[in-house]
């Protein structure tokens, strides 16, 4: 089907074998054509160049939109502190998270940026998205010795339930 799909496109195509050919569809970016095995229509081929700049056109929108999702979450939690207290009183805090919240796997939820705003507001030394064997827990205190783990929304679904038994 590819052959002729290809050879009705007007795409080049070079024998390699018996019954094998090689194909150069255009990139979608720049035209250049792009050696291929096998040429589908519905395919948008793209040379390395495209594709590597395109993955990382990729990476810096997801970046930024994680960026926006962690930045509501601060937010959010700035807003359900100021509810219940003075929130003048972490502004130390605050700063601090806004300096970490570029950290990949960090603060993934409303209630993990608020225990932090909490720990650090009262000067309490944690480590945050620390490796305990498979799992990664969201804070250790060790002047405490204890492991604290931050289970927001996200984490209370019923098809969560068994995961979260095994992991407690």
């Amino acid at each position: 089907m590819s052959y002729f799909e290809a050879l009705e496109d007007g795409i080049r195509i070079e024998k390699t074998g018996h019954y094998s050919s090689m194909y150069y569809p255009p990139c979608r970016f720049c035209g250049t054509p792009v050696r291929s095995m096998s040429y589908l229509r519905t395919v948008n081929y793209a040379c390395p160049d495209c594709r590597k700049e395109a993955v990382a056109q990729e990476r810096a929108e997801k970046a930024m939109n994680n960026m926006t999702n962690k930045e509501r979450k601060l937010d959010n939690a700035i807003k359900r502190i100021a509810k219940m207290t003075d929130i003048n009183q972490y502004d130390v805090a605050i700063d601090m998270v806004k300096n970490r919240l570029t950290h990949t796997g960090w603060f993934q939820s409303t209630e993990e940026i608020m225990v932090a705003l909490e720990l650090l507001r009262r000067g309490i030394r944690a480590h945050h998205q620390v490796k305990i064997f498979e799992y990664s827990v969201d804070f250790i205190l060790p002047d405490l010795k204890v492991v604290l783990e931050i289970d927001g929304l996200p984490y209370h679904g019923k098809n969560r339930a068994r995961y979260q038994q095994v992991r407690d």
